[in-house]
Parts: C-alpha cells; structure tokens; sequence
C-alpha cells in the first residue's frame, strides 16, 4: 500500500489547525502544496474575492526564492527604516523573516517573507509505503509529530477505506493531547521571556520539560516517534501505567495551577502583554488565522467540536475563547486550552477501559463540497 497524495483541502490529510483553517461555515483557506508546479500555495477559493483574502500568490516562488508578502502601502518619511529580523522558526512554511518599517519607537509596516526552509516533505513520500512515509511525516515538526501522524494515517486510512480499531484512535487522541499541553507550554515561556519574567519562563519551562518526559514514559519517545506505528512495543497504557499517568497528569495540574496565579499576580507581566500585538476578528478571518490566534480574536472554531472523530464525539470538549485579540488573549487561551486537554485526557483514561480493540470506529465523514458544510447550501 503506497502513501496517497492528499487531497487539496481534504482536512484529514493536513495537521490539524496547522495548516488548514475554515473561515466559517462555507468558506476556507487552504495552505497545500502543488506538486505540478513544486510550490507551496496559499490558495484562493473562487468564493473569495481578493479584498477578502488580502494576500494572494504563492509562499515560495517556482526557483525557491522566498516570497515577499506586502501588506497595505508602502510606508515612507522622515527617520524610517527598515530592520531585518530573521529568518526564524515561524510553523508550517518553515522559516520566515520579516522586514519592519520602523522610526525606531512604532513598527509602521511589517512584511513577511517565507520560505526559506521548504523540504519538500509531502514529494518525498509519495510512492512509499504508508508505515515508510509515516517515519518522514511524523518527523516534519518534532513537537506536531502526534498531529501531523494522525492526519497522515486518517488520510491513507480514508483512502484506502481501512477500519481503525477505536481504541487506536484514542491512543492518537491522547498523544496528541498530551502534546498540545507541552505546546502551550512552550509559548506561554516565550511570551513570559519577553516580559522579563525570569523565574516564570523557568518553571514554564520545567513544567514542559516534564511533559516530554510523560510523553517519553507513555509512548517509548519524547516526541512520540514510532508510537502510532503498526503494534508499537514502545507504548505503555496497560492499567498500572494508565493510572500513574492519571496520578502524575493531577498533580502537574496543580504546579500549573500555581503557576499561573504567579503569572497573573505579576503587574509587569500584565501590563507587558495586554493590548500588545492586537488581531481583530476581522484580521483574523481575512489572514487564515488559526488555533489559539483565532479563538482569541473571537472566534468559536475548534476542530474537535466542528469536525470531531472518536474519541472526541463521546468527550466534553471544552471550548477556549477570547475576544480581544491581543497578547494576552492569546496566552489565556492557551492556559485554558492546557486545562482543557488535561481534563481530556483524565476522561479518556477513566474509560479507556470500555474501548476494545476488536471495535472499529464508524467511516469517517466525508468534506463536504463548497457550500454543503453545516449551514446547508448557500
């Protein structure tokens, strides 16, 4: 069995809310890869007019160049200049840099350019086998691997029509969980390393520290490799492990717990973050903004409550939300999204008992065509 080519906007062969994200009901921007011309695009429905996009055209250019995205007008006058900064780690496209037009005291424009690091990943693993392919895909982004493998392994499964044993969807659910909560983590460190919280980014730090090690201890490897593989030895869910999971997950809710009061009693830590970096809700839905960049600009998008596969059509899935749009926002969203998957993962271990092997999960439910998707036809 060879590794499919994804479909073109098919959710189920893109990592969740990394590289996919609806803008409502009817309409989405798609991040793929056209294999024809060898470029990753940021494609346009025809829906969409250009106003509403804003950006369009490629991320990389045909000979590998990266691609200048402008934003509005030119900025010009007395004392303005331009400030490289990057390249730098910045998700899928991986890395970006940015020009910034700056007096020195306000960044007037800023334009990004991507594409610096574009490895062809999806090409090479065509013509593969699917277990070959999943060594590559899981290692595109080390802390996404749980993500990336399981969009990978529904897309072949859904191409192939293979029946998933239930509980291994639930094993991919966990892993994933329990690395959206290093995730979360890690950037709650570096927002607090930019307000100068030295003491907080340590133990952020430490506390994300210990997440890998849980990862390392339930699934044979800090960033989960191997672990959705085909009777991985590597895994440990057998009900001693599942309950000291459960144990040790309780108590570093609690050292989360504390904190984060310790962030929110700072003044400077506040002050530092509230109204910085602000995205309105309109911003968001024209950039394609996703996961806690989205919610925190108020809007009620989740996949695992818009798109849900087991385990999560039988879990409470609390929903994260702001409405300010700015720093902030962002980083409390993201606390309640740690919340939010620890208490994930304790309703998973407390059932996972009832889930059985020989049980196959129903077909996964297919996309729907423009226009189709919950509000009906428009």
């Amino acid at each position: 069995m060879s590794a499919p080519r994804p479909e073109v906007g098919n959710p189920l062969a893109r990592a969740r809310e990394r590289s996919l994200t609806y803008v409502d009901a009817d309409r989405s921007l798609v991040l793929w890869t056209d294999y024809a011309r060898k470029e990753t695009v940021l494609e346009r429905p025809a829906r969409l007019s250009a106003e509403d996009l804003g950006v369009l055209g490629h991320w990389q250019t045909a000979d590998g160049r990266p691609h200048r995205v402008p934003v509005g007008e030119s900025v010009e006058g007395y004392g303005v200049f331009t400030f490289p900064y990057g390249p730098v780690t910045m998700g899928v496209p991986e890395s970006g840099a940015f020009d910034l037009r700056t007096y020195g005291e306000r960044v007037l424009e800023l334009i990004p350019e991507v594409g610096y690091k574009h490895r062809g990943v999806a090409m090479a693993v065509v013509g593969r086998s699917a277990a070959d392919a999943l060594l590559r895909v899981e290692r595109l982004a080390g802390n996404f691997s749980a993500s990336h493998a399981a969009a990978f392994l529904g897309a072949v499964e859904a191409a192939e029509g293979i029946r998933v044993p239930e509980s291994e969807l639930w094993t991919r659910a966990l892993a994933q969980e329990l690395q959206r909560v290093y995730n979360h983590l890690r950037l709650i460190a570096r927002v607090a390393e930019a307000a100068s919280q030295n003491v907080g980014v340590a133990q952020a730090h430490a506390l994300a520290e210990e997440s890998l090690r849980l990862i390392a201890r339930t699934f044979g490897h800090r960033w989960a490799f191997g672990a959705f593989a085909s009777e991985s030895p590597l895994r440990r869910l057998g009900p001693d492990d599942r309950r000291a999971l459960g144990d040790r997950l309780r108590e570093f809710d609690r050292e989360f717990g504390s904190l984060w009061e310790l962030f929110l009693s700072s003044r400077t830590f506040i002050d530092r973050i509230q109204s910085t970096a602000t995205v309105s809700r309109a911003d968001a839905l024209r950039w394609g903004a996703v996961g806690p960049t989205l919610r925190a600009s108020g809007v009620a998008w989740d996949d695992r409550l818009r798109a849900p596969t087991p385990p999560y059509t039988d879990l409470f899935v609390p929903l994260a939300q702001g409405r300010e749009g700015d720093a902030l926002a962002r980083v409390m969203v993201r606390q309640e999204e740690i919340r939010s998957s620890l208490l994930l993962v304790e309703q998973m271990l407390d059932r996972w008992s009832s889930v059985h092997g020989a049980e196959f999960a129903p077909p996964r439910p297919v996309e729907a065509g423009p226009g189709d998707r919950s509000t009906g036809s428009s």
